[in-house]
Formats: structure tokens, C-alpha cells, sequence
């Protein structure tokens, strides 16, 4: 995978959304593809955001955290008369993308990521799905972020049906500890690595709680700990996100694991940059517009 010339290093698709701690709260950037996405700008990627909002207040404020940096968003659609989801209130437009909404296939990228998340529901399923199989034609490849979790919040008894073909046709997966328990009990985390590697993809990044990583890459398991000196990762999508620009970049995948540690470790959120103690696999102007967001 290398980066494209006059093409994208990602293609970002699923979910836009906003995050409140309360109804009375200021707004942060939600929803995993628009996260996924603000990391990856942050991190210099060039990145297009494929996702559905309202014609709202809350939809042109992730509008406008995104355009802050530079992400590309002419297809971050809006929907008239509808609203923008803001968690934890349900019935917003984050699961209302369509297959036709995707841009045509000629739009090339090095990477095309999809949240999991997307996968919950019609009619953003299929235009989760229709994404992942057209990263190929696109001359790239395609990487899911799992979010198991939030599938079985949404649909348990549906989690592992609608994942499987996605992880059939993807190139890289990503996911949490608590993923991993979701789809497979109490495995120990190698085990979980060969139970998702043998549904496709080639590459697996699994995060342990405390931001170690497990990665298999192929017949391969490299482990990457966590620095010892950092709190634990606050924000599920910095590390995967990391990873993947790496990948995007040219980096060995081992390497890109181990790097993606760091950048998660120096982030809260999307919104809340921590202050970094060493040097970061990525440019410090990019995480201090992060801080805006």
C-alpha cells in the first residue's frame, strides 16, 4: 500500500455524529468514521469523509471541527429535516447513508476505512459493505474498525452475521479487548487474533485495555506494550487510526503498531490532546488542531 499521487491516503466511511457528556454540555466530535477521520487529517493523511448529517446546528458543527482540518468533505452529506445523532439521543442521520452515496469509483484511494458501527443497520450496512468491496477498484485496500461492541449494544443477536462478510473482504481489522470478548467469550487475545484472521483479513490490530497492542500479521504475532510511563488510552479510535496512516505512509506493519501505542497514549480524545512527553509518529500541528474540535 503506498500513498497515491493526486488520489487520497484514506477514504473514510460510516458515521458522523456529535457526543455531549449531557444535554446541557458543549458538543465534542462523535461517531467512529469522523473520528477515525480527524486523526488521520491530524496526522497529515490526506482524508475524505464519507458520511450523513443533519441540516442542523450540531451537523454544521462537525462540518466545521472537519474543515478545520482539512478534511475533504464533499461527501459529508445533509439531510434536510432530519437531525444530526447526538449520543446518547437515538433516530439521528448517522446510519442514514446509502450505496449510492459513495463516491464513484474513479475517486482513488490508498485506504478505504469503515467503522463498524455502520454495519448496524439499512440502508448504511450496504453502504458500509459496497465500500469495502470497492477499495480494490479504487487501487487500495480496505480496513474495518470493528466496534463489536457497539453492534451488540444495536443488534446482539446480529453482531457476528453482519460482520462476517464485511471481515471477509477486508484487507486489515482493528478492535478492542472488549470486542474480542463479544464475538468470542473469554478467549486469551492470541486465540482471538486466529479466530478473526481466519474470517480474512491478513492483518489484525488487537488494543488491551491499557494501550498494549497484539498484531498478526499473516502467520505472524508481533506484541507491542504500552510505555509504562502513560496512562491508558481515552480514546478507542487514536491508535487504529495511527496505524493506518502508517500503513498508508509506507511503514512496516510492526512498526506502525508500535508507533500508533505513542500516539494513542498522547491523546484524551478527538477534542483533548494530552500533553506528550517524547516524540510522536506524527506532526504537532496536527494535534493541536485536534484541540479545537
Amino acid at each position: 500500500m503506498t500513498p497515491m499521487s493526486g488520489g487520497f491516503d484514506w477514504l473514510a466511511v460510516g458515521d458522523a455524529a456529535e457526543e455531549r457528556a449531557a444535554a446541557s454540555s458543549p458538543g465534542i466530535l462523535g461517531g467512529g468514521a469522523a473520528r477515525l477521520a480527524a486523526h488521520a487529517a491530524a496526522l497529515r493523511a490526506r482524508t475524505a469523509l464519507v458520511a450523513k448529517v443533519g441540516a442542523d446546528e450540531a451537523g454544521r458543527r462537525v462540518r466545521d471541527g472537519l474543515e478545520r482540518l482539512k478534511v475533504d468533505l464533499r461527501w459529508l452529506r445533509e439531510t434536510p429535516g432530519l437531525r444530526t445523532t447526538i449520543w446518547h439521543q437515538p433516530d439521528g442521520e448517522d446510519l442514514a447513508l446509502r450505496l449510492d452515496e459513495l463516491p464513484p469509483n474513479f475517486v482513488r484511494a490508498a485506504l478505504t476505512v469503515v467503522s463498524g458501527y455502520a454495519l448496524s443497520v439499512e440502508p448504511a450496512r450496504s453502504a458500509a459493505l459496497g465500500a469495502l468491496a470497492g477499495a480494490h477498484a479504487r487501487g487500495g485496500r480496505s480496513a474495518l474498525l470493528l466496534e463489536a461492541d457497539l453492534l451488540w449494544w444495536t443488534n446482539a443477536r446480529m453482531t457476528r452475521r453482519v460482520l462476517e462478510p464485511a471481515l471477509a473482504a477486508v484487507d486489515s481489522v482493528a478492535l478492542q479487548a472488549a470486542d474480542a470478548e463479544v464475538l468470542f467469550g473469554s478467549v486469551d487475545s492470541r486465540e482471538a487474533l486466529r479466530l478473526l484472521a481466519g474470517l480474512g483479513p491478513r492483518l489484525v490490530y488487537l488494543a488491551e485495555p491499557d494501550g498494549s497492542v497484539w498484531l498478526r500479521e499473516g502467520g505472524r504475532v508481533h506484541w507491542c506494550p504500552a510505555g509504562q510511563s502513560e496512562d491508558a488510552p481515552r480514546d478507542r479510535y487514536a491508535g487504529p487510526a495511527a496505524f493506518w496512516v502508517a500503513l498508508a505512509k509506507r511503514s512496516a506493519p510492526r512498526k506502525a503498531a508500535a508507533d500508533s501505542i505513542r500516539y494513542a497514549q498522547s491523546v484524551r480524545r478527538a477534542g483533548a490532546p494530552r500533553q506528550p512527553q517524547g516524540p510522536l509518529p506524527a506532526a504537532p500541528k496536527g494535534r493541536e488542531e485536534l484541540s479545537r474540535l
